[in-house]
């Protein structure tokens, strides 16, 4: 079902990372799933019943799997059961700005989204640049994330002497090549030519915003001055400026053998870009996000309290419909949110100084499946890339399919059941949704991380005992 374009009325209801790594957390004992419908990361299976070990692994999929003594027992009932999804992009803002979110509510909201891992950037200070921050910063999560994470390292001048140890904490490292909310550009050529080779030679993946800082200057610099146009995000932060900072992002890195991939892509240009590099053999790859997919620029310009600025900038239809045709031809397998909330009072300032950003991995499930259905797709190539995608692309051991010896990382799922969001009932710090209103389908009812309920109901379940996949 198409998302409106006006809200609804207010409803009245509401890889490298290895298990040895990990922290003992208590037992799940194991259990029993029957008679479901099994997505396994890729494709749907024929087995309808999934097995998971005392210690919260998967152990087998078929049909007809035995119920031994002493395993607990999910009647499916023919609903849904999918890997727990993957967000590659999120900004979970702690240390620092846990007013705006920290891990304990965050991940609480990525339950309610149907996220067991998140990958998660640090762009306020302190910056993700030294190994003993970063391996600081995994610790002290313990405890407070209901979900496993693997937090960026940052790439920045200061971060360039220690690229080695920090790729033995992180699925790569991130870099702003324009700047946005909170973070400055790259600045140069030069300065992306040297951090790129200090990331290549030290065998680290690089995660990129891209958007060209002098093409935005002159854009805004053309509409300053005329007061219908100056409030539209997308003419500021413009289809050129993405296109050509990923074109120069792409050069670059091909000419010094760098692992590359681009997060958020907002245009059709600028992914095909990304393809044919890919293509041609360059490990260069990219992910958009799910307001792309969903959302048209006139669409955010009419929202109020600038709820849709985001950083790129949502772009035209033919670019919505455009990102959602290679999403189905597998083109673009990532799809991340950008979680980025802020509070409402700071996105009900004037334009020029309402931030960028807004939650919304509280949502991700439902809005997978209402990017299918805007699309008239098949739900499998949107499903993949919030599972098998992101933990393939960023070498998440464990997650996000359905196999024997894998996390039972797990999310059931009525994809019939449809509900109006209601902003009320979000676990994120917000309180506050973009979408709220809007009419959607396939809301997790039971989540699991490692074997362990952890979501049911609209509820977290017990103590958070969420992992770091890198330390």
């Amino acid at each position: 079902m198409q998302v409106p374009h006006q809200p609804l009325q207010q409803p009245t209801a509401p890889s490298v990372g290895s298990a040895t790594n990990r922290q003992p957390a208590p037992l799940p004992g194991p259990t029993l799933f029957r008679g479901g419908r099994l997505f396994d990361g890729t494709t749907f299976l024929a087995a309808t019943d999934l097995l998971t070990t005392e210690d919260g692994q998967i152990a087998a999929l078929g049909n007809g799997l035995e119920l031994a003594a002493g395993t607990q027992l999910v009647e499916l009932h023919g609903r849904w059961l999918l890997p727990g999804l993957v967000d590659c992009h999120v900004h979970f803002r702690e240390p620092g700005l846990e007013y705006k979110e920290g891990y304990a509510t965050g991940s609480s909201g990525a339950l309610h989204g149907g996220v067991t891992t998140v990958c998660e950037i640090q762009n306020n200070p302190p910056l993700m640049s030294r190994p003993e921050v970063l391996l600081a910063k995994l610790q002290n999560l313990r405890g407070i994330s209901r979900v496993d994470y693997a937090p960026y390292g940052s790439l920045v001048e200061s971060s360039l002497p220690h690229l080695a140890e920090l790729g033995m904490l992180c699925p790569a490292v991130k870099v702003f090549l324009g700047g946005s909310t909170g973070s400055g550009g790259i600045g140069s050529e030069e300065n992306m030519r040297r951090w790129f080779s200090a990331a290549a030679a030290a065998g680290l993946k690089v995660v990129a915003h891209c958007e060209d800082d002098a093409l935005m200057e002159a854009a805004s610099a053309a509409i300053a001055d005329d007061p219908q146009r100056n409030t539209r995000h997308d003419l500021h932060r413009t289809v050129a400026a993405e296109v050509q900072s990923i074109r120069d992002a792409i050069r670059v890195a091909i000419e010094v053998g760098l692992d590359l991939h681009i997060f958020h892509v907002s245009t059709v240009e600028g992914a095909q870009l990304v393809a044919n590099a890919a293509a041609a053999g360059h490990p260069i790859s990219c992910s958009t996000g799910t307001q792309y997919l969903l959302v048209t620029a006139e669409m955010a310009h009419a929202a109020k309290q600038n709820r849709f600025k985001v950083n790129p900038s949502i772009k035209s239809a033919e670019n919505r419909s455009g990102l959602g045709k290679m999403v189905m031809e597998g083109r673009i397998s990532v799809i991340g949110t950008d979680h980025a909330p802020h509070p409402l009072a700071h996105k009900d300032r004037p334009y020029k100084k309402a931030p960028s950003g807004f939650p919304s991995i509280d949502l991700l499930l439902p809005m997978i499946f209402a990017a299918a259905d805007f699309n008239q797709s098949d739900p499998s190539p949107f499903l993949h890339a919030v599972t098998a995608g992101p933990a393939r692309e960023f070498l998440l051991a464990g997650k996000g399919c359905l196999e024997v010896g894998a996390d039972a990382d797990l999310v059931v799922v009525d994809p019939n059941i449809r509900r109006v969001v209601d902003e009320r009932a979000l676990l994120s710090r917000s309180g506050w949704s973009p979408f709220h209103g809007f009419e959607l389908r396939g809301f997790p009812q039971i989540v699991f991380l490692r074997g362990m309920k952890v979501f049911e109901n609209g509820a977290v379940v017990g103590e958070p005992h969420g992992q770091p996949l890198f330390a």
